[in-house]
């Protein structure tokens, strides 16, 4: 079992995460997790960075899940509101709805290979936050 182990994690691909509808040079904060955990809670990579690709280097095989925000005044954390509302861009890899509130890793999951995964994340706007000419 451990020679298994020692072997699958030799075998690392990056994921290469393409962001959608990012309309700020405001950082970008990403965050990965095992799709089996049932909270986003600890996260196996973090990273941040900006533009409309990210990419997370040598991740071994397995089901993840990603979640992304937009830091969008500096202070280097998401900010929710009293009821628990993003008021920053958000989004999830699988790109589930946002209706419910935050989905569980599961409900965005992804498989991972030992070759390279391309991943697109649609960010989502606060409510009442839109953009304006």
């Amino acid at each position: 079992m451990v020679l298994l182990s020692g072997t699958l994690s030799a075998q690392a691909g990056d994921l290469l995460v393409r962001v959608q509808g990012n309309q700020s040079t405001a950082p970008l904060y990403l965050g990965l997790v095992s799709a089996d955990q049932k909270i986003w809670e600890p996260l196996l990579h973090a990273q941040q960075g900006s533009g409309e690709q990210l990419i997370v280097k040598d991740v071994p095989p397995g089901r993840f899940a990603l979640q992304l925000y937009q830091d969008s005044n500096g202070n280097g954390r998401l900010d929710l509101s009293p009821r628990g509302i993003p008021q920053e861009p958000v989004g999830f890899s699988a790109n589930p709805t946002l209706l419910k509130g935050k989905p569980t890793p599961r409900a965005a999951q992804f498989e991972h290979g030992d070759q390279d995964t391309l991943i697109d994340i649609r960010l989502h706007q606060p409510r009442g936050k839109a953009q304006t000419d």
